[in-house]
């Protein structure tokens, strides 16, 4: 596991899987999904934090909404 005290702001698939706490299959689904694009060009792929981070609040948002009963 990759452990970091400041996260940059463009990352590799695979520090961005970290960064979610998920897989590379689970970066690949988001990115099929629209939820993040990749910049940079073909053979250096990064993947943006704050896409990353609004995915994230995304999650907390629709968790929020939901109801125990």
């Amino acid at each position: 596991m990759i452990r970091m005290e400041a996260w940059p702001a463009l990352m590799t698939r695979e520090t961005a899987a970290a960064y979610i706490d998920g897989s590379l299959r689970d970066i690949d689904e988001l990115r099929a999904q629209g939820h993040i694009t990749p910049v940079g060009d073909s053979k250096r792929i990064k993947f943006r934090k704050a896409d990353l981070d609004d995915w994230i609040d995304g999650l907390m948002e629709k968790g929020a909404g939901r109801r125990s009963k």
